[in-house]
């Protein structure tokens, strides 16, 4: 690869919404020089950014990709493709919907065999612990082991409906959080307890309720938030560090808030759907919107939004959970497939929604969609900082354009979304990867995908 010199990008300075107009060179994939102006020299390439706000690459801390094992719903060529078109240059995998799950490191280097040369991203990889490995007698071993192959966390469940990845009972769950204190590795934990929704559930469905009204009074706030006090006091009592996935609620944030005072490390991230859809809008939109939590109230969003803008949600995720839109409608509002297609939706939906409507200041968003994932996982300041030294990836935005989202248009597998017709201001017009062109709107999807592996620490 030759050295390039990228001219005329608009990029944030780190206070609030300040921006300057710089030059940079990329060399071997990473920045070797920022400056005001940079003179042409000798065997340099040169692309001219045309003064585009040009922002750290996105970081998805949460997709499921599904490779291999449920590739019918999703799989890393397509999942990543996504990502890159909505600027996204880093995504962290999560263990639970593959076959094998990512629990031992056999099952990490085959997962590993097998997406090599299929992301357009780079990658992490989440590892896991779930009540079907937990049974197994060397579950600390595995873990031990799959730390020091670079994963950034283990992922487990209070609860969860998958055969291949079950839940922790309360009990099995200390013991995990107790081990991950003496190695130091993080969990990040789904937070709804199983003895609260498992029999509200089977109560609805008995009544014959089949609707979303019904599924969202299965899973109730409670649920969340119970499970989220729980695994605070694990963490407290065992010095471990944790991670609440997928925050959805107002109390919920409130308990993160209360822990971080008392010293606990804790951090959690909440998605696009939480901010920007309530419990009326999944019954209007149906299972389209269905997830796991459930979207709530606009007193939540609003909560939510305000928790991000504070620092107490750390940063935002799209928890990408792509299908075909057969398995979206089975019949059943209990066994259509949980999951938004999303990953691609992040940063146009926060840079419009949040930026642009004043939630949010430029300087959060770069911390809320890059910076922050990357300092909790590990992977900063390789990935999530615009510095020399630092990966070349960024994303260009035309601020003075929109972009109107139909899933029809997505590269992922799942290409129906709650966001259809929706008009979002900016438009992304260029993704790099190590400074190399990954999408363009002009041209679409670079024709090789060059991702690679990311280990923690790295």
């Amino acid at each position: 690869m030759t050295n390039i010199l990228f001219k005329n990008a608009k990029i944030p300075v780190g206070i609030e919404n300040e921006t300057e107009t710089v030059d940079f060179i990329v060399e071997d994939g990473v920045f070797v020089e920022i400056e005001k102006s940079i003179q042409l020299f000798k065997d340099c390439e040169i692309v001219d950014l045309g003064n585009l706000l040009t922002l750290p690459g996105g970081i998805d801390p949460h997709v499921h990709f599904d490779t291999p094992g449920f590739e019918e719903r999703e799989d890393f060529d397509s999942g990543s493709a996504f990502s890159a078109m909505g600027g996204i240059t880093t995504v962290i995998d999560m263990p639970c919907t593959s076959i094998p799950p990512v629990t031992s490191i056999k099952n990490l280097e085959n997962k590993l065999k097998i997406i090599s040369g299929h992301s357009y991203t780079d990658y992490a990889l989440w590892g896991g612990v779930s009540g079907n490995c937990f049974n197994e007698e060397n579950w600390q071993g595995n873990m031990n082991e799959l730390w020091e192959s670079g994963v950034v966390g283990f992922k487990t469940y209070s609860l969860s409906g998958m055969y291949t990845f079950t839940h922790l009972l309360p009990d099995e769950l200390e013991k995990v959080i107790e081990h991950a204190g003496k190695i130091r590795a993080l969990i990040g934990h789904h937070a709804e307890c199983a003895e609260i929704v498992i029999p509200l559930t089977e109560e609805i469905m008995s009544e014959g309720k089949n609707n979303p009204r019904a599924y969202s009074l299965s899973r109730p706030e409670e649920a969340e938030v119970e499970a989220i006090k729980r695994i605070t006091k694990f963490a407290e009592k065992h010095g471990a560090a944790i991670h609440i996935v997928h925050v959805s609620s107002g109390k919920s944030a409130a308990i993160i808030r209360k822990a971080l005072i008392e010293s606990v490390n804790i951090s959690g991230e909440t998605c696009p759907h939480y901010l920007a859809f309530t419990i009326e809008d999944f019954i209007e939109k149906g299972s389209i919107l269905k997830t796991a939590p459930v979207v709530k109230t606009k007193k939540d969003s609003q909560k939510l939004w305000e928790s991000l803008k504070k620092g107490v949600i750390s940063f935002i995720a799209s928890d990408h959970a792509a299908c075909p839109i057969e398995q979206k409608k089975t019949g059943s509002i209990w066994t259509d497939y949980s999951g938004i297609s999303g990953t691609g939706i992040v940063i146009p939906y926060l840079y419009s929604e949040g930026y642009r409507k004043n939630k949010i200041s430029l300087l959060k968003l770069v911390e809320i969609t890059s910076q922050n994932a990357a300092k909790r996982f590990g992977i900063f300041p390789t990935k999530g900082a615009f510095k020399k030294g630092s990966d070349a990836d960024f994303v260009c935005i035309d601020e003075n354009n929109t972009a109107v989202i139909h899933g029809n248009d997505f590269p992922s597998k799942g290409k129906f979304t709650p966001f259809e017709s929706f008009e979002f201001k900016g438009k992304i017009k260029k993704t790099f990867l190590r400074g190399n062109l990954i999408y363009s709107d002009e041209s679409g999807l670079s024709s090789g995908k060059i991702g690679r592996f990311l280990k923690r620490g790295e």
